[in-house]
């Protein structure tokens, strides 16, 4: 069916161009989570233990965080087939975002017709957001793709299809095991599918029960793995780990001679009121026009260099999509389309991000359908048009996505690897290569949150053997956040020293925006200085070794 469906093979050929070209080389290097999730495939290829020694670990431990470890598994093939390089780890992304051009395809005839479900594959293709997030090791495009699997089989089992569902519970509940994110994103579709589709799994309640026993036993280890406190990061990104200071409370209640327990603090000072005014801000920004079509995030990893997470040109599409949407006749697919258009951001509302792309991610697939309903609505109401008039609208919806699409790829494929090059940690690799040259001389890298001690694992591919040994003697935790490795062999990871400096047999690395101590930049004879450059020719790290 796929190979005469040529609208969709022409989806499928543009997503796996957009998604596969240079994959390797941009974005313009690994960041840190990318190299350990690598580098840990890489250790449970050759050792069936991860970097700190744990056997075949369903969440693995990374920089005192902790990660759903469906990704590092995926990634074990591609890495035994063409080493430990950007490519292999970024290569299950690729194929998860090509993937799931084709299952929002399915999803889409099941839900509304066969020539919506060829726009909506088109559009994805070819969405800056869908794009971006499948270019990169992202544990949550692959969780997005495995639950439109879960989707797809779940409308099977609607339309007659009972053991379809035992699939879909199993697919929604490997998400679990993809991204730590999933647990609420992944519980927001479910909530609108049970509601929607309430009397066809009561009619059906055996089946109902089995796969719901299914999904609940394989999500078991990821649930025991909160218990155990493996839940991430989420005290420090969550928003309720943020109240305001005693003193910002104490001063509201002077200026208006309030007392806390009074039904005027409550109504319009208390916590509460405060804090689901701060949610509902966050939620109603990525609807924003900053947000889709102009900026994006704050995180420049995110998205392109001066594009939204959509292409401006969608903006219009976007507004008449709702139109064409609510004449459809499946009331149950507006619903789920409007539903998890609303719901979609609640994970990212709950941060304490502005807005955030990544635990918004969802949003993309709601938003690609409206704006495919609306490319259908046009291509409608224009078809019966007079042959001029038709041409002329055709022509210049042609045009002006032409040039917007075309800015965007300048944009992406062009500019960005050498605008945000810092963003993505680029010279990590090249100062690795560079002091690879050094023997055994010590060194002391200058440390920081970007975890410098996985780039030196992921491009010297260290024996992992080797690290499980000290991978737990050098660790360092601070405070709630992600801890530090501090030490690999004869490298030294922390702010260097005077000492250190004198030290004719040390070599020292430091980023020159952040010196460890102004003497170090300071003019000396005896140093020999080497400059490792971004791709914007900025300087990512100085290199001092005595001559």
């Amino acid at each position: 069916m796929i190979f005469k469906n040529k609208l969709l093979i022409i989806a499928l050929l543009v997503g796996a161009a957009l998604r596969l070209w240079s994959l390797g080389a941009n974005p313009p290097h690994l960041f840190s989570d990318e190299a350990a999730l690598g580098y840990n495939a890489y250790s449970i290829l050759n050792t069936g233990r991860d970097e700190h020694g744990d056997l075949l670990p369903i969440i693995f431990k990374s920089f005192g965080d902790w990660k759903p470890g469906l990704y590092v598994y995926l990634t074990v093939p591609f890495v035994s087939a063409f080493g430990l390089t950007e490519w292999s780890v970024r290569l299950p992304s690729a194929l998860a975002g090509i993937t799931a051009i084709y299952l929002v395809y399915l999803i889409t005839r099941e839900l509304f017709q066969e020539k919506m479900a060829n726009v909506v594959s088109f559009v994805l293709a070819i969405t800056p957001w869908h794009i971006h997030f499948s270019r990169g090791a992202w544990e949550a495009n692959v969780a997005l793709t495995i639950l439109l699997g879960g989707i797809y089989f779940f409308l099977n089992f609607v339309s007659g299809s009972k053991n379809s569902l035992l699939i879909s519970s199993v697919l929604f509940a490997l998400t679990l095991w993809a991204y730590q994110g999933a647990k609420l994103s992944t519980l927001i579709v479910l909530l609108l599918l049970c509601g929607i589709y309430r009397k066809t799994l009561l009619k059906y309640k055996k089946n109902t029960l089995s796969a719901a026993l299914c999904g609940f036993l394989i999500a078991i280890p990821v649930f025991l793995s909160l218990i155990n406190g493996k839940a991430g990061r989420l005290e420090v990104f969550s928003v309720f780990s943020y109240r305001r200071p005693q003193e910002y409370i104490e001063n509201i209640l002077t200026q208006a001679s309030e007392k806390k327990n009074s039904l005027q603090y409550f109504l319009y000072h208390s916590e509460q009121q405060s804090l689901g005014r701060g949610v509902l801000g966050r939620w109603l920004n990525h609807y924003s026009g900053k947000f889709l079509f102009f900026d994006g995030d704050e995180n420049l990893r995110h998205h392109s260099t001066d594009i939204g997470m959509l292409l401006l040109v969608q903006a219009p599409f976007l507004a008449i999509g709702f139109l064409y949407l609510l004449r459809q006749k499946n009331i149950k697919a507006i619903l789920l389309t409007i539903g998890w258009l609303i719901l979609a951001p609640l994970p990212a509302a709950l941060s304490r991000d502005s807005s955030h792309a990544i635990r918004s991610f969802h949003l993309v697939i709601p938003l690609v359908v409206i704006c495919s309903a609306g490319t259908l609505y046009l291509i409608e109401e224009v078809r019966n048009r007079k042959k001029n008039l038709r041409n002329f609208i055709y022509a210049l919806c042609t045009m002006f996505f032409v040039i917007n699409f075309i800015y965007y790829l300048d944009q992406y494929y062009i500019h960005y690897p050498k605008r945000e090059s810092k963003a993505w940690t680029y010279g990590y690799k090249q100062a690795v290569g560079k002091l690879q040259s050094q023997g055994e001389k010590s060194i002391v890298f200058q440390q920081s949150y970007n975890q410098p001690y996985i780039f030196f694992l992921f491009y010297t591919k260290y024996d992992p053997r080797k690290f499980q040994q000290i991978a737990k003697k050098s660790f360092v935790k601070e405070g709630i956040d992600v801890g530090k490795q501090t030490m690999l062999e004869n490298i030294t990871f922390k702010d260097a020293t005077l000492g250190d400096l004198n030290n004719k047999n040390k070599i020292i690395v430091y980023d020159p925006e952040t010196p460890p101590f102004p003497a170090i930049i300071t003019s000396n004879d005896n140093l020999e200085k080497t400059e490792i450059k971004r791709l914007d020719n900025s300087t990512a790290f100085i290199i001092l070794k005595h001559k």
